[in-house]
């Protein structure tokens, strides 16, 4: 359902924003980066999510995506 979809999209954001907040106390360069990278694949979840409830709004779902 898209609801769903855009429910773990959310869900993907907060844990992006706690990451980043988490990088930004840390003062070990390298595991910064690490941290902003895996928020950045956070943000790249959502978006996938996002579109797939958008997509899934305008045909009906299949059981498979269920």
């Amino acid at each position: 359902m898209s609801g769903d979809r855009l429910d773990k999209a959310g869900e993907y954001r907060q844990r992006a924003q706690e990451i980043r907040t988490i990088a930004q106390r840390i003062s070990i360069n390298e595991a910064r980066e690490q941290l902003l990278e895996t928020a950045e694949r956070f943000e790249r979840l959502a978006q996938e999510e996002e579109r797939k409830a958008h997509a899934a709004g305008s045909k009906p779902e299949s059981q498979s995506e269920a």
